[in-house]
């Protein structure tokens, strides 16, 4: 596969993007929470996967884009459609049967701080420092005790959190590496990007959701349903295409930085709205999670 070079700047339209996309992430675990009570997991990934992909295609045909994809293209489209959306999508929606949906929010604070990683073996233009690499450690603590402490408290009390919250942290993981793989990927317009890889993402879901999960619609209802219908919009849909246009204009470590704020959106409507606690080690674990990411990016120097 070609190695396709993006000119990275950060403009102020970048910034504005962010926030919208921290809007649309933040409230997906919440989402997430209410689609899941109802609706299994594996349906609710296939189902606001096929929105999103009906709805870009729909918009392509509305733009009248050309989407004559190349082999290469539609081999990217399979890798990032498994690996930044099923996998991370699947991930979540199992997690949050078991654990708060404000704490998913936290762990996927870590996507920034793996990015860091990631970054220095994979893109040449942002290398390891001493000073990420500090921020990283103080991050990767906070996972150790978000994990650690509060998985195995629960887990001796016979629940199954501990693993749904290794399985939130390896969704986060997907989604670092995919957000850095993601700009190697040959030249292709965002829209026709995101419709490429959610249409192979559906392709691969909707067989899944029926083979495992053949009664996952049966406890459906209109909560659910509506859950469903707004995470294939706003967190998939236009989601999708606000995330490839930051990440090849502006980058992978700049658009990680939405990262530090979706859990701080996610904390805020988990506790609000859906009566949510978190524990002493959830605030020291988000707190610590929080600095790292601080420590990374206090000194990095404005583009020009």
């Amino acid at each position: 596969m070609s190695n396709t070079k993006y000119s990275i700047k950060v403009e102020t339209k970048h910034w504005y993007i962010l926030f919208i996309l921290v809007l649309f992430w933040g409230s997906s675990f919440a989402f997430n929470k209410i689609a899941v009570r109802d609706i299994s997991p594996m349906w609710v990934v296939a189902l606001r996967i096929s929105i999103g992909a009906v709805l870009l295609i729909a918009y392509l045909f509305a733009k009248r884009l050309k989407f004559v994809p190349t082999k290469e293209h539609i081999a990217w489209f399979v890798g990032l459609g498994a690996l930044g959306t099923v996998a991370p999508f699947t991930l979540i929606s199992w997690g949050v049967q078991f654990v708060p949906s404000s704490i998913a929010g936290i762990l996927m604070a870590t996507v920034p701080l793996a990015v860091i990683i990631l970054a220095h073996f994979i893109l040449p233009d942002e290398k390891l420092s001493s000073r990420k690499a500090s921020g990283f450690l103080i991050g990767f603590v906070g996972v150790v005790i978000l994990v650690g402490v509060g998985g195995v408290t629960q887990l001796q009390n016979g629940t199954m959190q501990l693993w749904a919250l290794l399985g939130i942290t390896l969704a986060a993981l997907c989604y670092a590496l995919n957000g850095t793989l993601a700009r190697h990927m040959p030249r292709i317009g965002n829209v026709e990007k995101s419709v490429g890889v959610l249409l192979a993402a559906a392709l691969m879901a909707l067989p899944m959701a029926w083979i495992f999960e053949p009664n996952g619609l049966v406890g459906a209802n209109s909560a659910s349903l509506l859950a469903v219908i707004v995470l294939g919009i706003f967190p998939t849909a236009l989601a999708t295409v606000l995330l490839f246009k930051v990440l090849t204009e502006a980058g992978a470590s700049f658009l990680a930085l939405s990262n530090y704020l979706v859990p701080v959106f996610a904390v805020f409507l988990g506790v609000t709205f859906l009566g949510e606690t978190l524990v002493w080690s959830d605030w020291v674990g988000f707190g610590l999670v929080l600095s790292g990411i601080l420590i990374t990016e206090r000194k990095k120097k404005p583009a020009s």
